[in-house]
């Protein structure tokens, strides 16, 4: 099993290879084989990644900001006192109320003399969750819940009470009122930005007034509270937000303890269920979305780049969050998707003929991808740098040169298999440049061209060397009358070249050649003299221009002003008169005469 993982690669590599050579030039901008066989990544497909579902039902607010603090929670609305049956919407039970002796059972009335209103209060409460255990993706609050309830048309209770027990009140309503005090416990699911689902739960004692007289005897008892409603956040995004909704509310009240110092009633404890829904308002602390909710947003969508950069802000900003360590993960794996990501978004240019943009996305991919990811993705490189290079041979043979070593030289840059077609275009360049001056009979700055093509390939010497032969030859019939000194040495070298690589040359050039040398060494010696002396000319104007040479100058004064002269004449043996001649360029002479070795008179022919 080894051996085929191992030898998958390289199959698929093999395939890429037969389609690219299959495939006709300049028409192939769809991917290759290896492209359309090798998944790259299994989650490649489809709209969002694997576990977004599962994510938005339960992970919703996992790197949201707590909400810490809801300092009150205000309810009202309406209650329906029930009795037995689904929720207690039947008739009351028999046992809902319980009596010191047989009496006539209390209904508790109508319909509508069971219907009333609450109000309902939970103030401070915290997040004890997110304090105590570091949760961060569901707030659960506990505070204090205050509660307080009656009915609208309280009921009369039954007249044959006072004939049973005259001490007992007849013909008194039955108000029932509550109050309550309880422990509220409640979460709060956050789907959206602008509402959110809560769930609560309160435990408490209630405290009842049973009629509506002074001296009303009163209760006490535990009671219990199911609520559930959505809120609509109105000012999303605020430090402080405030949230309007609706409940639907379940209470369950067991008044067990009756205190009836007065014996004016017969009951000795009973039940009461309230169903009712109910306006809410409340104000919270926190709950705001955080960058961490956007990576993973991102994530989810497959854009692994925006991901990485919003999560890596989030774990900056937020080290002590609850699921910093869930956000480092999410940030690992986005930085492993990336050049995925970027394959994908490169394939897409690649289909739509965008090779520059594609190659763009691959490169990015390749530099961050995997040992096997960037076979592939190199693979794809190399077909569409040949492809290209083909292009731009187009354009070289068309005369379009400068046009195709730029564009081959931003190809090689894509995939540096290719780089050694930028300096054979260079080449070709250049000789199809001197070939075009040659034609047209500048022949020097045709060589120029041809040296240079000579210097980046040697092997380009023959066809150099055939190039000054011809150069040559066509100068050859102008030889006697050239003037131009490099022209002569060029006629030269170029018949020199071509005796050593053909291995000789006919009489006729043999002599042509010989007098070219010689006519060569006669103006190289008079060019020489000619510079020599324009040499000593300037020393001697330079010399004179510091000291110039008087009459009445000793003769030591004057050579050391102008030198030794070219010719000296003198008479007599003590050699007191004598005559100085030097020699200048353009066959300027100066005579010097000296009697008594002194300077008499200075001439100039």
């Amino acid at each position: 099993m080894v051996v085929i993982r191992k030898s998958i690669p390289i199959i698929l590599i093999f395939l890429s290879y037969v389609s690219a050579e299959e495939a006709p030039a300049f028409q192939d901008t769809s991917k290759s084989l290896i492209f359309k066989v090798f998944n790259l990544d299994e989650e490649l497909s489809g709209d969002y990644e694997k576990g977004y579902v599962w994510d938005r039902i339960f992970r919703r607010r996992e790197f949201h900001h707590p909400i810490n603090f809801i300092p009150m929670e205000f309810r009202y609305g309406f209650g329906f006192n029930a009795g037995g049956g689904f929720l207690g919407l039947g008739n009351f039970k028999s046992n809902w109320m319980s009596y010191e002796s047989d009496v006539t059972e209390f209904t508790g009335g109508s319909f509508t003399s069971r219907l009333g209103h609450q109000l309902d209060l939970d103030l401070l409460k915290t997040n004890l969750a997110y304090y105590w255990f570091g949760n961060s993706w569901l707030d659960m609050h506990t505070g204090i819940n205050l509660r307080y309830s009656s009915l609208f048309l309280p009921p009369t209770i039954p007249s044959e009470w006072n004939a049973s027990n005259t001490s007992w009140v007849a013909d008194t309503e039955f108000t029932g009122k509550m109050m309550e005090v309880a422990w509220s416990q409640s979460l709060m699911l956050q789907w959206f930005e602008s509402w959110f689902t809560t769930y609560r739960y309160t435990y408490g004692l209630a405290f009842s007034e049973l009629y509506g007289t002074a001296g009303s005897p009163t209760g006490y008892g535990p009671s219990q509270s199911f609520t559930m409603g959505a809120r609509i956040i109105l000012d999303v995004g605020m430090a402080n937000r405030f949230a309007v909704g609706v409940d639907l509310k379940y209470t369950h009240t067991n008044i067990n303890h009756i205190n009836d110092p007065e014996d004016i009633t017969p009951i000795n404890k009973f039940t009461i269920q309230t169903a009712g829904i109910y306006a809410t308002a409340s104000v919270f602390f926190g709950g705001r979305k955080t960058k961490g909710d956007t990576g993973k947003m991102h994530y989810y969508r497959r854009d692994y780049i925006s991901a990485t950069r919003f999560l890596t802000e989030f774990v900056d900003e937020n080290p002590n969050h609850a699921n910093i360590h869930r956000a480092k993960k999410l940030m690992v794996e986005s930085e492993r998707k990336i050049p995925y990501q970027l394959m994908r978004e490169g394939m897409s240019f690649d289909e739509r003929g965008m090779i520059e943009r594609a190659v763009e996305k691959y490169i990015r991919a390749k530099s961050m991808a995997d040992t096997l990811l960037a076979g592939v993705i190199n693979e794809r490189l190399r077909e569409i740098a040949f492809r290209e290079v083909e292009k731009a041979e187009v354009w070289l043979n068309a005369g379009y040169g400068d046009t195709a070593i730029a564009h081959i030289t931003m190809v090689s840059g894509w995939h540096p298999e290719i780089s050694h077609h930028v300096t054979r275009f260079r080449i070709t360049q250049l000789m199809n440049q001197g070939e075009q001056l040659f034609k047209i009979g500048l022949n020097g700055r045709a060589l120029s061209y041809f040296s240079k093509a000579l210097e980046m390939d040697p092997g380009l010497t023959f066809e150099v060397a055939t190039y000054k032969h011809r150069m040559a030859v066509d100068l050859l019939t102008m030889a006697d009358s050239l003037k131009d000194l490099n022209a002569l040495r060029f006629v030269v070298f170029a018949l020199e070249e071509t005796h050593r690589l053909t291995g000789g040359l006919n009489k006729t050039n043999m002599r042509i050649l010989n007098e070219l040398k010689e006519k060569l060494t006669a103006k190289d010696e008079w060019t020489t003299h000619q510079k020599i002396g324009e040499i000593l000319r300037k020393e001697k104007e330079k010399k004179e221009a510091i000291n110039p040479i008087k009459l009445g100058m000793t003769i030591a004064q004057v050579e050391e002003i102008m030198g030794k002269p070219s010719e000296v004449l003198s008479q007599g043996d003590d050699k007191k008169e004598q005559l100085w001649i030097y020699h200048y360029t353009g066959e300027v002479k100066i005579y010097l005469t000296f009697t008594d070795y002194i300077l008499f008179r200075i001439e100039e022919d």
